[in-house]
């Protein structure tokens, strides 16, 4: 019996309204519990992929078939309903700096309507699982670079979504803090959350495998390989 890929690309194209093509082709199908690694110089297309996964930006034309959501059709109230399932995470944190570490964390499950009671130890439980109990009520301005991704990192996989997509998450990060970071992404995949991380930081594929696809120009440079 065939497995129904979890996000099935087919000759897929983003131009932007200023006639510029971010992305051209792209044909390609990535399957539940994979860590895929986008690859790829500035510009070739990375974070446009990504933010299409979460329906941040509509393809112009192709398919793109994300959880079985038509991400080309898909209406505002399925967009949400995909998110819910999206975990995301971002270079910049993104997080909220007037909120506690608990409080972004939560959000998410604020979203999704979660009682207090159920609410409060699955955001202690992921906040352990980072390193982080200790800093529950901390403000992230008090917290070191290293230790806001991992907030960011808590925040995504505190509702157990099936797929976390990364945008460079260890960017700003110094080599050894990256490797940590990389190692909750990695240990989230074997407990069965795909991972699609785009990064530049080729390094760091040496000591952590996965499946790379490669995009310059907007288009996908010679398919996809797997490190072991």
């Amino acid at each position: 019996m065939s497995i129904t890929p979890l996000i099935q690309m087919q000759r897929l194209m983003l131009r932007y309204p200023t006639g510029k093509t971010a992305l051209s082709g792209i044909t390609l199908d990535i399957t539940q519990g994979q860590f895929v690694y986008l690859i790829g110089e500035s510009g070739a297309g990375k974070s446009s992929l990504l933010r299409m996964f979460y329906g941040g930006i509509r393809p112009t034309s192709g398919t793109l078939n994300v959880q079985q959501t038509d991400m080309r059709s898909a209406g505002e109230s399925k967009v949400r309903e995909l998110r819910r399932r999206t975990g995301i995470i971002f270079q910049d944190h993104r997080l909220l700096f007037s909120r506690t570490v608990f409080e972004n964390v939560a959000l998410p499950l604020c979203v999704q309507g979660w009682k207090t009671e159920r609410l409060i130890p699955r955001v202690r439980k992921v906040l352990d699982y980072v390193g982080l109990a200790d800093r529950l009520w901390s403000y992230p301005e008090a917290l070191s670079g290293g230790e806001q991704q991992r907030v960011a990192i808590a925040r995504a996989m505190t509702a157990n979504p099936s797929v976390i997509l990364a945008d460079e998450p260890t960017g700003n990060l110094d080599v050894d803090t990256a490797r940590r970071v990389l190692d909750y992404l990695t240990a989230l995949n074997r407990l069965g959350t795909t991972v699609i991380m785009a990064t530049h930081d080729l390094h760091l594929l040496e000591s952590h495998p996965g499946r790379v696809v490669q995009l310059h120009n907007g288009s996908l440079a010679g398919g996809s390989f797997e490190i072991a």
